[in-house]
């Protein structure tokens, strides 16, 4: 992930009380704990998968003497179990954090805080927070809003309380102005200012949309900008050339899948009208918009051999893009399929939270045997070329770059970076797996990075990681305070 939040974090922090410093693992690598010395308040935030490496570190900045704050989605979907790990925890969105510094300087400090995700405090940005962190990306990030007013039953947004809400224009203009000048001179996110707006869903509010182009189009520095937009919105040709002729270079579409079946379980209304999209794809491309896309894949319900014929199927049909990542459909811990699935006895027995990362097979039945979803999904995500072939990829990425009709080299890069994404992933994340299976016991090294002499309380509470389902496959008592009544309903062995 994108290094977003720690900016909105610092910059929320007064630089004449604090001295301030950003650290983003997959950036600059695993942190050492023996740095933790001599910080006074830690602010630490990931995703569900990242909860286990948050609870590590907080250990080791614990053990020195710092005060360590949460975020993130377990945090505020389950606070008072987070709270186990944690001095203080933050629910909602990134706006406490204000608070927990003025009440840290003067020693009120609480054990949760709360925010509301949509209702944001004007806040000015200091991307030169990145910059000093040595997080040198070739393209700027700015978030012009927050949410999304869908309700996808796999994602975490609506079980966080859902909905959409944009921030003035005036506000982000400011912020792309800010990354320009605070990036370093010599660089390309100065020289040739490209922005990935980071928002949930950048279509969402559509006079928002349509008062974010007029700027982006007037706006003389910009030299072009790519977001994330639901399928629906591709849908609609006018609205695709107006975002053309405000410079946009890329589009990141929530596609998910082909399989209208898939679509519905998903809940993702928005992708089941009735154009296809393989001519909506075209247009964009036609107008010089490069469109992306990650793919899902269920294991619940469709075989490794459907799965490898879908990505053969969209390697050979010229007008569609190669996946910008592939995945396995996850439970994320309380959205509204985990409960679901929670209700029909669904999920694989020894299910642990760092196994919700998308490879992993997280459900129990299955539709074809562990062996061969486990052989297949290997192939695709560490081997892709042997499931669809070098040559067809190939070809399909020439064609894009010569259907674009441009002399612009960053356009070739970036419509040749998003064909070939998941060929480059795979080779950049060699498999450390074998059954693909959860509960599988590969733990990262972090792990064991612990004193030789740590009690077995501790062990538990920071380094052994967090199980949402127990050997027989029932939720582990930490989620049972939270189960919906439908749960319950359905007579569930876990209740």
């Amino acid at each position: 992930m994108q290094p977003v939040t720690g900016l909105h974090i610092a910059s929320r922090l007064d630089p004449a009380r604090f001295d301030i410093r950003l650290y983003h693992e997959d950036w600059h690598g695993p942190f050492n704990p023996a740095e933790a010395a001599g910080v006074d308040i830690v602010f630490l935030t990931g995703l569900q998968p990242d909860f286990d490496r948050m609870r590590q570190l907080s250990f080791a900045f614990r053990q020195a003497g710092a005060l360590v704050v949460a975020g993130g989605m377990i945090c505020s979907l389950f606070p008072e179990f987070a709270s186990r790990f944690f001095d203080v925890i933050c629910v909602g969105g990134v706006d406490a954090v204000a608070d927990i510094a003025r009440d840290f300087l003067t020693g009120q400090i609480r054990a949760i805080y709360r925010s509301d995700y949509l209702a944001p405090r004007d806040v000015k940005l200091d991307h030169g927070l990145l910059t000093r962190a040595g997080i040198r990306s070739p393209v700027l990030f700015i978030e012009s809003s927050r949410g999304c007013g869908f309700r996808c039953s796999f994602c975490t947004i609506p079980a966080e309380g859902g909905g959409h809400v944009a921030y003035a224009v005036d506000a982000v203009r400011a912020a792309i102005d800010d990354a320009i000048a605070t990036s370093p001179r010599l660089s390309l996110r100065r020289l040739y200012p490209q922005i990935v707006f980071h928002d949930n869903n950048f279509s969402d509010d559509r006079a928002h949309l349509d008062a974010m182009l007029c700027m982006l189009a007037a706006h003389k520095r910009v030299r072009g900008w790519s977001a994330m937009i639901t399928q629906n919105v591709l849908a609609d040709h006018a609205l695709i050339a107006r975002m053309a002729a405000s410079k946009c270079r890329q589009l990141f579409v929530g596609l998910e899948s082909l399989d209208p079946e898939a679509l519905r379980r998903y809940n993702k209304k928005q992708n089941l009208g009735r154009r296809g999209v393989t001519g909506d794809v075209a247009h964009a491309e036609r107008l010089g918009i490069s469109i992306g896309y990650g793919y899902l894949f269920d294991p619940r319900f469709q075989t490794a051999g459907e799965m490898e014929r879908e990505i053969r199927t969209i390697a050979q049909a010229p007008a569609l893009p190669m996946p910008i990542y592939l995945s396995l459909i996850a439970p994320l811990v309380g959205t509204a399929g985990f409960w679901e699935d929670v209700a029909h006895g669904r999920l694989a027995p020894n299910l642990l939270l760092r196994d919700l990362e998308g490879e992993t097979i997280a459900y129990r039945p299955l539709a074809d045997s562990p062996e061969a979803l486990a052989a297949t999904i290997d192939r695709l995500f560490r081997r892709p070329w042997e499931v669809t072939g070098r040559l067809p990829v190939l070809t399909k990425t020439l064609g894009r770059v010569f259907k674009a009709q441009t002399w612009n080299p960053m356009q070739w890069w970036i419509i040749a970076g998003a064909n070939l994404h998941s060929f480059m992933w795979a080779r950049a994340y060699p498999s450390r797996r074998h059954t693909y299976m959860a509960g599988e016991d590969v733990l990262d090294p972090q792990y064991l990075e612990r004193p030789a002499d740590l009690t077995d309380e501790d062990r538990a509470r920071y380094f052994d990681p967090i199980a949402v389902t127990d050997g027989e496959g029932r939720v582990m008592p930490w989620l049972l305070p939270h189960c919906p009544a439908s749960v319950f309903a359905t007579g569930e062995e876990a209740a």
